[in-house]
């Protein structure tokens, strides 16, 4: 075991250490060659790029290097590989693999569904060098447990792993990988068409690539019969994703697919369309926005009558009984005017702010003030113990000791954990986010966040330092990210930039 994961863990992580080093460049068909090993009905697949060559590492390196004690990392971890018991080289032994897609992936959905130990793993890699890889099985002496489909299976402390070649393909157990084997010489297992259609419209220089099967997972696990009554759910097809570097940013692109001839907007869990959401901008901070929540309010709705319908009919109920003794409509008057923008902003303590654009301001506030009569006779499913008027805004208080504060000031309908943080969501105007689009947003100063979070971990951890100083977080910049969805799926990124 000890031997194998050793030769595992320097063909999967050396390539990130060795960022910058050199390597070779000679990817050609090894993707395919390595998705042969791989089952077609796989739940997932992962394809790290190990060309240290290449521009992705060469960012991934500069990006590194702004970090205090990033290339001492480096240098680390590059010496804790080559000081194990077989003495493996990076320069010598491993280095000439590098080059080529290593592929890791499940074996099926049900496996993974259903395991309920570690989930059965394939790894594959065509290596750069056939020579380089016979001499490190000569360096690290695995034990040699013959032959299947034409490669040389090793066993080493009940893991296991076969080379053919110049592939070499890793599994967690000998009949895993005898399977593998004998898949690759057929024609049953994963295409790189299939591969490719999942991260369609991704960038195609990265430094990984995920294909998940959805479809697979969501039929195979019994938990999501009922959850497959809800259109959306049942159309879910593929998710892909992508992780890329340059110069000045990291970023984690991704592609959910969905397939459904009848599938419609009102379906769809966010509201369709481009248009991005703007987003409240706090300092230290991480910013939400949705555009048109009472979307998701009809989503919500719409899946709970279809995997509930007697709960659902239960809810319906309710609403209907607040109308009567309280004169709110649920639907019309408090869900149907969330037509706007929703902005939401966390604090890493927990502290948080919401504000809310309604389609009719004057209509909402007299709804806001009849919803503060209803709570506390309500409190019994809400957790809500009192309502208290506190000049313009009212707070709640919870059976937990807590309390949240909530009402409309001038034109908006305001939530917050305390009547401050509500007044200045009601005071800061939403802005644009860069680049963003889609119905959902977020946005932060990274930086101060960063900071925000080692202020409260390092006294307790008893870090100093480079940590308690802030000088970890110095180079982190902006973090945003966006999400657009449609009738064909939803796609979006997660961006990080540095100074």
């Amino acid at each position: 075991m000890r031997r194998l994961l050793t030769t595992l863990a320097i063909l999967a992580a050396a390539a990130l250490a060795a960022a910058g080093c050199g390597g070779d460049d000679s990817s050609g068909g090894a993707l395919e060659s390595a998705l042969a090993y791989v089952p077609a009905d796989t739940p997932f697949v992962v394809a790290l790029e190990t060309d240290v060559d290449g521009e992705q590492y060469q960012a991934l390196d500069d990006i590194l290097g702004r970090f205090p004690g990033g290339d001492s990392v480096k240098q680390r971890l590059l010496q804790e590989l080559e000081e194990g018991e077989e003495r493996v080289s990076y320069e010598e032994d491993v280095k000439p693999l590098l080059g080529n897609p290593f592929v890791v992936s499940g074996t099926d959905a049900a496996s993974l569904i259903e395991s309920e130990g570690d989930t059965p793993f394939i790894g594959a890699l065509q290596v750069a060098d056939a020579d380089a890889l016979d001499r490190l099985i000569e360096k690290t002496k695995p034990e040699e447990r013959g032959e299947t489909a034409g490669a040389t299976v090793y066993g080493d402390d009940g893991s296991f792993f076969a080379v053919e070649d110049d592939m070499v393909v890793f599994a967690d157990s000998e009949d895993v990988l005898e399977s593998a084997l004998e898949r690759a010489d057929g024609d049953d297992h994963l295409d790189v068409e299939t591969f490719e259609e999942g991260l369609q419209g991704l960038p195609e220089e990265n430094l990984a690539r995920a294909y998940v099967d959805l479809q697979a997972l969501i039929e195979q696990d019994p938990d999501t019969q009922a959850a497959r009554r809800v259109e959306w759910v049942a159309a879910l097809r593929t998710l892909g994703m992508t992780a890329t570097a340059s110069g000045d940013a990291v970023e984690v692109d991704f592609n959910l697919r969905t397939e459904g001839g009848d599938l419609s907007d009102e379906d769809l869990p966010l509201a369709a369309g481009d248009e991005a959401a703007q987003v409240v901008r706090i300092p230290g901070e991480v910013g939400f926005a949705l555009r048109d929540p009472s979307q998701l309010v009809a989503f919500f709705e719409s899946a709970f009558q279809a995997i509930e319908p007697q709960s659902f009919g239960d809810y319906e109920t309710g609403k209907r009984a607040i109308s009567q003794r309280f004169g709110i409509d649920v639907d019309e008057d408090l869900f149907g005017q969330l037509t706007g923008d929703l902005s939401i902003s966390v604090a890493v303590s927990g502290a948080f702010g919401a504000r809310a654009e309604v389609s009719d301001p004057q209509a909402f506030r007299r709804t806001v003030d009849r919803l503060a009569d209803a709570l506390p006779q309500l409190g019994a499913g809400l957790g809500v113990t009192d309502v208290a008027r506190r000049g313009e805004l009212y707070e709640a208080r919870l059976v937990d000791g807590g309390s949240f504060v909530f009402g409309s000031l001038g034109d908006v309908f305001v939530v917050g954990s305390d009547a401050a943080r509500a007044r200045l969501m009601a005071s800061r105007d939403p802005e644009d986010v860069q680049d963003a689009s889609g119905s959902l947003v977020a946005a932060a100063d990274a930086e101060q966040v960063a900071l925000r979070v080692l202020q409260q971990v390092a006294p307790q951890l008893g870090l100093g330092g480079l940590f308690g100083g802030g000088l970890f977080a110095r180079p982190l910049d902006e973090l945003t990210g966006s999400m657009a969805t449609s009738t064909d799926g939803m796609r979006g990124s997660f961006r990080l930039t540095l100074d």
